[in-house]
């Protein structure tokens, strides 16, 4: 028996996190099928977003955007999440029914406390030990679905109540209550009969009267099935929830034949929501605003640029504008050179005449900034280069300038030096036992004030100062017009907030290495966090990859560039809002999953088609990498045989050895490719419960096994990845 269930997020977006969801299920014209269309059509081809149609019977107007008597008003609006699940079971609807496998798809209301145990079970090993609190109203609930408006149902479950604790019975929400247990000591059968008024209800097993805290029952062996009694209980074939489609709908348009509506939408999945995100920023930008920053000065505003933007969303912060201070000097954007995880993000060049004739930059950050620094101390962060020292690198101070916080190299030596001073006392200087950073090379400054805590270069030195408040005006490359700094500064940021000086240093190693060599593992969930989107991998085999530090594509183009390194599979999550990676070790050497070896003759259809063709055929490579060589590969006799078939490949591996491992093996599988059987349609329903199953469980990569085919079929032949999850109907389905 198979049951669909279509549920929508009104009100929620695809990023929202755990969505109420409302069930449609009753209004889809399941005669006319629901379709979905995932995967590609063969494994050398890049997955595009999935879609999912449907067709709504909007008679009463409930699916029409903007109507008012709709229930879901106001909320019908375009890319609000869907999904589509299939379930499955030969006749028990409970999900869990025996709690062998957990309390999963269970949950409790008001205050007992659920636990498996193994102290008794009617079924099995285990059962479910219910410990009750002192409120009334206590209980024990699982959703059902799949139901048939109109049928009657027959519901039980197996009670133990120990002495003094309230009896058991069980019920459907919102309907009468049911028959309450008489026994103690005993395994005991409650049982409950409704017709169902919707497609899915909530069953409730609960208290009779008021519990005394702490004493205990235990359930164990539910059932819910079509009938008006209870059949005897069976622990095989619960009922089991397939995800088939997670997406988000188009739109809703209305359609009308003469007096009837209906709803025909068109449903995408999460690339979508991937495709049309902003471009993304140099990694290393991305890296510092995950972070949240207070403020955050990138400074990679090209040449010609005035001013420096804020990135964060701190409420009136003003721009880093240009002060000339005395005659002479330049300060130019775009001119100079930033961290390498900012990719090609430039830097801007401070380059005085003299110690007070030149360019620097000041900001009034607003009193949002000033009143947040009242509860948080400085943490705050910069690159810079500079062969000068006695110069200020960045200063924050109040509006009166009695509270000071200055940041140079000191004169003579090159280390830091902190001056700092609190209602309107004279300046203190601390200066850390740094190395000469005036040396001309990059250097990366951290300063965490409320742990006294100075990071130059990832490594620790002390450096103590009074904790700042109301500090309101940036200063960056020179301070009240003197000690100009010559050299480069970028990405100054500034946190107001609980956040440790460990986490900042991430900062310094993606600004220094760009994370050449992180596995493609680390680097899809790194790209997938900028979104975010959670992404989960399958398989073990992840090799080190090259720069991405410029990005400055959609974070799906990103994503893609690492499936074609990797030779994987990027696709979107049936379940949720996420992604899949497949890695490819998931599909080599695969065998059929049990379950999934067919007979031709149980097929029950005419489409199995055998093909032999140059569809997937490549015998020639030129492979590279960004900053490696460029290599080719041919597999002569079959470019002799059949002609040029060429690919180029460039990889963003992170060693030439590993494109040319590539390459090799692409030559080697496709020079040319084996007889195969591409996709094959099954009439699932007419299939035994385990192979049902095991088909819907089928995704993009799964093999399935044929035997028995006609005699004209060759004697040996690989099997094909599927290139799609079941489509059309819940009865039917297309791998």
């Amino acid at each position: 028996m198979t049951r669909l269930v279509v549920e929508v997020a009104f009100g929620s977006t695809m990023s929202t996190p755990n969505p109420a969801w409302t069930e449609i299920t009753q209004y889809v014209d399941v005669a006319a099928g629901i379709s979905i269309d995932r995967g590609a059509s063969d494994e050398l081809q890049e997955i595009s977003a999935g879609t999912c149609s449907m067709t709504l019977d909007n008679s009463d107007g409930r699916f029409t955007a903007g109507l008012s008597t709709s229930p879901y008003f106001p909320h019908v609006r375009k890319n609000t999440p869907i999904r589509v699940r299939t379930l499955s079971t030969d006749r028990n609807l409970i999900l869990n029914p025996d709690f062998e496998s957990g309390f999963g798809s269970w949950g409790t209301t008001a205050s007992p406390t659920a636990a498996m145990s193994t102290t008794r079970a009617y079924d099995g090993t285990q059962s479910a030990r219910i410990t009750w609190g002192a409120a009334s109203g206590q209980s024990l609930y699982t959703m059902l679905f799949g139901l048939d408006i109109g049928v009657r149902y027959a519901c039980s479950a197996y009670v133990w109540v120990a002495a003094g604790a309230p009896a058991m019975e069980c019920h459907i929400d919102g309907m009468a209550t049911g028959t309450a247990s008489t026994l103690t000591g005993v395994w005991q059968r409650i049982t409950y009969s409704f017709t169902a008024t919707a497609t899915q209800h909530l069953f409730v097993i609960q208290q009779v009267g008021t519990a005394t805290a702490g004493t205990q029952c235990w359930v164990d062996a539910v059932q819910v099935e079509e009938g008006a009694a209870p059949t005897a209980y069976s622990p095989l074939g619960a009922a089991k929830l397939h995800p088939r489609f997670f997406g988000m709908v188009n739109d809703w348009p209305t359609k009308w034949k003469g007096l009837y509506s209906i709803a025909p939408i068109v449903c995408t999945d999460v690339f979508k929501m991937l495709s049309r995100q902003e471009s993304l920023q140099p990694m290393l930008v991305e890296e510092v605003l995950l972070d949240n920053p207070t403020l955050y000065f990138p400074l990679g505003e090209p040449t010609g640029s005035t001013s420096a933007g804020n990135m964060t969303a701190t409420a009136g912060v003003g721009t880093l504008t240009v002060v000339q201070a005395g005659l002479g000097g330049t300060l130019t954007f775009g001119d100079g050179q930033g961290p390498p995880g900012a990719g090609d993000m430039p830097a801007p060049t401070f380059t005085p005449d003299g110690i007070s004739a030149g360019k620097y930059l000041t900001a009034n950050l607003g009193q949002v900034v000033a009143d947040m620094n009242d509860l948080w101390r400085v943490r705050w962060e910069c690159w810079f280069t500079t062969s000068q020292d006695g110069r200020v690198l960045m200063a924050l101070t109040s509006v009166r300038q009695d509270v000071r916080l200055i940041f140079s190299l000191e004169a003579g030596t090159g280390k830091v030096m902190i001056e700092y001073s609190t209602d309107r006392l004279p300046l203190q200087t601390t200066v850390a036992a740094t190395p000469n950073l005036a040396d001309g090379k990059l250097h990366h400054l951290h300063y965490h004030e409320l742990f006294d805590e100075l990071y130059v270069d990832g490594v620790l030195y002390g450096a103590v100062t009074a904790e700042s408040t109301d500090l309101r005006i940036m200063y960056v490359g020179g301070y009240e017009g003197s000690r100009l700094w010559s050299g480069t500064i970028s990405h100054l940021a500034v946190y107001l907030r609980t956040i440790t000086s460990p986490e900042i240093l991430t900062h310094y190693t993606t600004g220094i290495t760009e994370h050449i060599g992180e596995s493609a593992a680390a680097r899809l969930a790194r790209i997938a966090s900028y979104v975010p989107v959670a992404l989960t991998t399958q398989g073990t085999v992840f090799d080190g990859m090259g720069s991405q530090s410029s990005l400055g594509s959609s974070p799906l183009t990103h994503l893609k560039e690492i499936e074609t390194t990797e030779s994987g599979k990027l696709l979107a999550d049936r379940a949720s809002a996420g992604l899949l990676f497949q890695a490819r070790d998931v599909r080599y050497n695969q065998t059929p999953p049990s379950g999934l070896t067919l007979a031709y003759g149980d097929l029950e259809t005419d489409g199995v088609e055998l093909a032999d063709d140059d569809q997937k055929m490549i015998n020639t490579v030129v492979a590279s990498r960004p900053g490696g060589a460029t290599q080719r590969v041919v597999n002569q006799t079959a470019r002799d045989t059949y002609g040029p078939y060429e690919k180029p490949l460039d990889l963003l591996k992170s060693s030439d050895l590993k494109v040319l491992d590539a390459a090799n093996w692409l030559v080697s599988r496709y020079a040319d490719p084996p007889t195969e059987i591409r996709q094959v349609p099954i009439n699932a329903y007419t299939m035994p419960l385990a192979t049902y199953r095991a088909l819907l469980a089928a995704d993009v990569s799964t093999v399935i096994g044929l035997t028995g085919l006609p005699a004209q079929a060759p004697a040996r032949r690989r099997p094909s990845p599927s290139r799609a999850t079941p489509r059309s109907s819940p009865a039917t389905s297309t791998c």
